[in-house]
C-alpha cells in the first residue's frame, strides 16, 4: 500500500497539518523546533523547493549526503526520502506544493529536469537576485493571505521553476542527450494528456498525436521522468481528483466521472491503490486540516 497523501509538515500530525496546495515557511521557523535537524522523511503528493541563502548543511538524500554551501536551492519531488542538517544561523525559504496546482507547462519543467532530488548550487548563476526575490515574494503573499494570493504564488511558482530549469539544463542535456526536443515533446504530451485526461486513451492516441512511435514515447517518459506511461496518466488523475475534492463540493461519483470512470467502485480501488485512502476518507482528512489550520490562524490574528 502507498503511503497516504493525507500528510502533513515535517513534525506535524497529518490529522493537524493545513489544508493546502501551498505551503511557506523560513527554514529557520521549521528547523529551529528540531534542533535544526530534519530527519529522514518522504512526501507522496508534496513537492518541496528550498531556496538556501545563508549558513550551511547538509541535504540527506537517497543514497547520498551533499554538502549544503549557499546560495542552493534542493529540489525533491514526491515519494523520495530526504533530511536535512542545518546550522543554527541558516537562512532561506521552503516552498511546499501540490503539482496539480501548477500548470501543464510548469509540471512538464519539473518533471522533464527534477524527477530525482536535486542539490543545485547558484552561486554562479546569472539570474540568481531574480529568482531570490521570486521565494521572498512567495513568503510574504503567503504570510499576507490578500486577495488574489494563490494567483500570485502561481505566477512566482512559474518564474522559479522557469529559473531553476535552466539553472540546471546541464543535467538534462546529460541525461537525455538532446535537451530541447525532449523537453518540448514532453511538454506537449503533458498538455495531452491534460486536454483527453476525461477521456480514457492508450499510448497509441499519444504517439500518434506526437508524430512518433509508441517504443519511442515510451522512452521519452521513462527518460524524463521515470514513470510508464500509464503512471504518469494515473499520477495526473490522481492530482485532478485530490484538487476536486479539496476545492469543489463534487461527489465521489461526480469526479469519478468527470475523469471517465464508468464504475465508482473502480475509482475508489484506484484512488486508495496510490493514496492509501478511498476518495471520500481523504476529503474528510483534508477537511479535518483545514478546519483546524483555520482555527490556528484565528488565534494568531487574535493575538496581534
Amino acid at each position: 500500500m502507498r503511503e497516504r497523501a493525507a500528510e502533513g509538515l515535517y513534525g506535524e500530525d497529518a490529522a493537524q497539518g493545513g489544508s493546502f496546495r501551498f505551503h511557506c515557511e523560513t527554514l529557520f521557523s521549521r528547523s529551529s523546533l528540531h534542533n535544526f535537524e530534519i530527519g529522514l522523511h518522504r512526501h507522496s503528493a508534496f513537492l518541496q523547493i528550498l531556496y538556501i541563502s545563508g549558513g550551511e548543511g547538509d541535504a540527506l538524500l537517497p543514497g547520498r549526503i551533499e554538502p549544503i554551501r549557499p546560495p542552493v536551492a534542493v529540489i525533491v519531488p514526491p515519494g523520495f526520502e530526504h533530511g536535512f542538517r542545518f546550522s543554527r544561523d541558516i537562512g532561506g525559504v521552503i516552498v511546499t506544493v501540490l503539482p496539480g496546482a501548477l500548470s501543464a507547462s510548469v509540471q512538464a519543467l519539473l518533471l522533464s529536469m527534477f524527477s530525482q532530488p536535486v542539490v543545485l548550487p547558484l552561486l554562479d548563476f546569472d539570474e540568481g537576485d531574480c529568482l531570490r526575490r521570486g521565494f521572498e515574494r512567495i513568503l510574504m503573499e503567503y504570510a499576507a493571505r490578500e486577495l488574489g494570493r494563490d494567483a500570485m504564488i502561481e505566477g512566482q511558482l512559474a518564474t522559479i521553476v522557469s529559473l531553476l530549469t535552466r539553472a540546471a539544463r546541464p543535467l538534462l542535456v546529460t541525461r537525455t542527450g538532446g535537451e530541447s526536443l525532449a523537453a518540448q515533446r514532453f511538454e506537449q504530451l503533458l498538455a495531452l494528456i491534460a486536454q483527453h485526461i476525461r477521456e480514457p486513451h492508450k499510448a497509441e492516441f499519444y504517439a500518434d498525436k506526437l508524430g512518433i512511435s509508441q517504443t519511442h514515447l515510451n522512452r521519452l517518459v521513462r527518460s524524463v521522468c521515470g514513470l510508464s506511461l500509464q503512471r504518469l496518466i494515473a499520477r495526473r488523475q490522481i492530482e485532478i481528483a485530490q484538487q476536486e475534492l479539496i476545492f469543489t463540493a463534487s461527489t465521489v461519483q461526480m469526479i469519478a466521472d468527470g475523469l471517465g470512470f464508468s464504475d465508482p467502485a473502480y475509482f475508489n480501488r484506484f484512488f486508495k491503490r496510490e493514496t492509501g485512502l478511498t476518495p471520500r476518507a481523504w476529503r474528510l482528512a483534508e477537511q479535518d486540516k483545514m478546519a483546524h489550520s483555520d482555527a490556528q490562524l484565528e488565534e494568531l490574528s487574535s493575538s496581534r
